[in-house]
């Protein structure tokens, strides 16, 4: 049977603790080499016991929390107004990922203004302007203009988000 790779992450000082699943042995590596590689990376480490297991070294410097919040965003690029609706898919302090319901051509440094409802108890309407970070097919990845929340969003991310 194999093991479910784990997810590591990187701290400021590029370092990762990697915990063995066998004997449950710590150890602090450096993982610098890695700080600027732009997609996933999957290690495989060997514990002093003799096991051997897949990392999945996260470098992001904050978590983010999987969700499926319904919204709508609105963009006025190169004079055109463009409208749509969209399933945040998660979202950290930092930025969210998106689903279009629609497919919209957006580029890198692209600003959108953004609405949804999170899913707490009042059902609360975020307004946020983002900037487009990526864009894979539907998917788009958009970090928050002002990383001051002192709404709602501010107390969702705090309790609600690593």
């Amino acid at each position: 049977m194999t093991q479910p790779v784990q997810k590591v992450f990187m701290n400021k000082d590029n370092k990762a603790n990697f915990t063995c699943p066998v004997c449950n042995k710590a150890r602090l590596m450096d993982v610098s080499q890695y700080k600027d590689i732009d997609k996933a990376v999957k290690v495989k480490v060997k514990c002093p016991c003799g096991h051997v297991y897949s990392v999945l070294l996260e470098r992001r410097r904050h978590v983010r929390k999987p969700v499926s919040l319904i919204g709508s965003y609105t963009a006025d690029e190169k004079g055109m107004d463009i409208k749509g609706r969209m399933t945040v898919v998660d979202i950290s302090r930092t930025g969210l990922r998106f689903k279009m319901h629609m497919q919209h051509y957006f580029e890198e440094d692209d600003q959108l203004n953004i609405e949804f409802h999170l899913d707490d108890q009042e059902q609360t309407l975020v307004k946020r302007k983002v900037i487009v970070r990526s864009v894979h097919g539907l998917y788009v990845g958009v970090r928050f203009a002002s990383d001051q929340h002192y709404d709602k969003l501010g107390t969702y991310l705090l309790y609600q988000v690593g």
